[in-house]
């Protein structure tokens, strides 16, 4: 095998991961999620590597494994295990053929800036904040590209295409449940991915070395990578080609030096160089140094002094930041099973949406600032447009950082997101004098049970020890436009009791005209 196959390898490699990663997100049916979703996230390095942190096993083999990999060989994860990074080569290649063809050059790389930002990210998850986090890790970004501008109008195909095929007689084609549109979400889904399209389309990789921390911290360990690219000073023609396709511009034809801290492994210059002037080797020919100095210890300390602020502004999620209740809705949202608590879930979520795409109930949906300035873009349950099935654990099971604890059903069943709360006045039984009982019947727990009211009338009654938060209730409602019955939030997720004698669980086959 060639030098110049190894491009051909990193493409082909390259696709069958991107391709698994957006069927994990897309797919309707749910089965990419259950049989791709744990293996593919655990190669994503920095949801690996927070699931170490907050999950300590063998969930920490994931991020030592792409730490390996960038070891010996260089960044190859960010040309082929970064879905974000494949969709970056997809906006340069489109450039090529349908714009001004791209000459790129030797740039110094912004080390000040990446590992600066670096620093500020590490100061805030040690605070407790995946705030900023959230905005540039590449994963989670991705996710959140596919789950709230793609996943909306597939759906959309998808259930018109079975509308038309229910006409003719066949249903072969379920319908999706769709979301309703989170516009804020949307808003900064759209930004991101403006932005990292204009900066491929003009600079190449250069997100991956100025914004992205999985490039700051593969950069630090590429720095000792055992195979390098490396230019022979006696066999190159000094053509320069190398420098013009490196879309990381970090070739230096001029001083044959190849910068591998911010190599993203793409073997472009190895396929275009029309000599052997160019290795892919162990050995240590030519001048193949790493040029960068270290980010100074002043611009250190004014990196600190610009993070100390917002550290200590609280951007830990507050009450002043959640959403306020005008009645039928939570003062707060509901985090998921699995969460522990609202401070953990923000501390740890990057908001990559997957759990989203998991859920088949579609009762997680995105947010935008609901959590605060703490958990932007972190997912809640709403309740309004579906609930949480009382046997259901796939949100847990395919967390990538451990925000969301692996739950078994039976632990789940005893895990208390929030308690219902019974607004007398608005419930059609006071309202209107006539029976209703809907929350009641779709209660998993029985923690909803009709009592006698005025005689012929039965209206509900709560034993909140039995909740667990699932929302059956609130979703199953009819008084509009406030809940009658609702979900409050457990800002720390408590413990249920089961119902004794008995192993509830909800009816699944909703139709969808459900509840009335």
């Amino acid at each position: 095998m060639g030098l110049g196959d190894l491009k051909g390898l990193r493409v082909a490699a390259a696709v069958v991961f991107t391709a698994a990663a957006a069927a994990v997100f897309l797919d309707p049916g749910g089965w990419a999620v259950t049989a791709l979703a744990r293996p593919l996230t655990s190669l994503q390095f920095v949801p690996a590597l927070l699931k170490a942190v907050t999950v300590a096993g063998i969930w920490t083999a994931g991020a030592v494994f792409v730490l390996l990999l960038t070891l010996l060989f260089g960044r190859v994860y960010c040309s082929t295990l970064c879905p974000l990074g494949v969709l970056q080569d997809v906006v340069i290649r489109l450039r090529r053929r349908f714009g001004r063809r791209v000459r790129y050059r030797y740039e110094r790389p912004p080390y000040a800036v990446h590992y600066g930002l670096l620093y500020v990210i590490v100061a805030a998850f040690l605070a407790g904040s995946v705030w900023l986090l959230d905005l540039v890790e590449p994963f989670s970004n991705f996710g959140r590209v596919l789950a709230v501008l793609a996943r909306p109008p597939l759906a959309a195909l998808v259930n018109g295409g079975s509308y038309l095929l229910g006409t003719a007689g066949i249903y072969a084609l379920s319908p999706v449940q769709m979301h309703p549109l989170v516009w804020g979400a949307v808003a900064g889904a759209l930004l991101f991915l403006a932005l990292v399209s204009l900066l491929a389309w003009h600079r190449g990789r250069l997100f991956c070395n100025l914004l992205c921390p999985t490039g700051a911290l593969l950069g630090l360990a590429a720095r000792f990578s055992l195979f390098r690219i490396v230019i022979d000073e006696h066999t190159c023609l000094d053509c320069g080609l190398c420098e013009r396709v490196c879309k990381a511009s970090c070739i230096d034809s001029t001083a044959k030096r190849v910068d591998m801290a911010a190599c993203v492994g793409c073997f472009n210059c190895l396929d275009a160089c029309p000599t052997v002037g160019m290795a892919y080797t162990l050995s240590r020919r030519g001048k193949s140094g790493t040029p960068p100095a270290p980010v100074r210890r002043g611009r250190r300390r004014v990196l600190a002094a610009f993070a100390a602020p917002l550290l200590a502004g609280g951007l830990a999620g507050s009450d002043s930041a959640a959403r306020v209740a005008a009645g039928g809705v939570s003062k707060r949202p509901v985090t998921p099973p699995g969460a522990g608590g609202e401070r953990r879930f923000t501390s740890a979520c990057t908001a990559c949406h997957l759990c989203v795409s998991a859920c088949p109930t579609r009762v997680l949906a995105p947010t935008f600032l609901e959590y605060g300035a703490a958990g932007v873009f972190q997912p809640r349950m709403d309740f309004h447009h579906s609930y949480c099935n009382y046997d259901c654990t796939a949100c847990t099971a395919v967390c990538p950082t451990g925000a969301l604890l692996p739950l078994t059903q039976d632990q789940k069943k005893e895990v208390q997101i929030g308690t219902s709360v019974f607004v007398k006045d608005d419930c059609i039984v006071v309202a209107k004098k006539t029976d209703c009982g809907a929350c009641s019947e779709h209660c998993p727990t029985k923690a909803v049970q009709m009592v006698p009211y005025e005689k012929k009338l039965l209206i509900p009654e709560l034993d909140n020890d039995l909740c667990v938060g699932c929302g059956a209730c609130e979703h199953a409602c009819p008084t509009k436009p406030r809940k009658a019955i609702y979900v409050e939030a457990n800002v720390l997720h408590g413990r249920a009791r089961r119902p004794a004698g008995t192993t509830a669980a909800p009816k699944t086959d909703v139709p969808e005209e459900f509840p009335f």
